[in-house]
């Protein structure tokens, strides 16, 4: 029974691989083509600003909580208990703020995310109506990203990568 399996598995590995010599595989890596499409230059540089103006007001409002706690700490002891309750307070309400606007930004499903999802889209969306117009009218069957680090072997020959960015770029100059 055992060798009955292991011919089958064998029979049923054998026909996988021939079905696959009929396949067209090419693949692209799609961390070098976002590295050297020129759009994706402007998109970061307009996300990065965006970024740096959520740390400059984090900055911010952190030096302010900073600042209202140095006050709490130097007055403490002039200060009446109700009055102290009411800097407390303050402080807490505005740690909370800060912390609020901090998770808002950098947490999950932040501005951060949302803003690089919005700016990639069109960009990502670009290059897989590329990379479907050249498997269709190429005929391959299959093209994989070597991004992942799920191909272990490729033959270079296969590599659609340069072809890609070279289109993507000769349209952004006709543009």
């Amino acid at each position: 029974m055992r060798k009955f399996f292991l011919t089958l598995f064998c029979l049923g590995a054998v026909l996988t691989l021939d079905a696959a010599a009929e396949l067209n595989i090419r693949f692209v890596n799609s961390e070098i083509i976002l590295q050297q499409y020129r759009a994706v230059q402007s998109v970061v540089e307009t996300f990065n600003r965006d970024v740096q103006g959520w740390n400059d007001e984090a900055q911010r409002r952190k030096r302010e909580i900073e600042e209202l706690q140095r006050e709490l700490e130097s007055q403490s002891l002039m200060l009446s208990n109700e009055r102290r309750q009411e800097k407390d307070m303050e402080y807490q309400r505005r740690l909370n703020e800060y912390e609020q606007y901090v998770q808002s930004i950098w947490g999950p499903e932040g501005l951060v995310e949302q803003r690089n999802e919005e700016l990639l889209r069109p960009i990502i969306n670009k290059v897989q109506a590329l990379l479907a117009q050249i498997a269709a009218e190429e005929g391959y069957d299959f093209i994989l990203d070597a991004a992942d680090n799920n191909i272990l072997y490729a033959d270079p020959e296969h590599d659609l990568t340069q072809d890609i960015v070279d289109l993507l770029n000769s349209e952004e100059v006709g543009d």
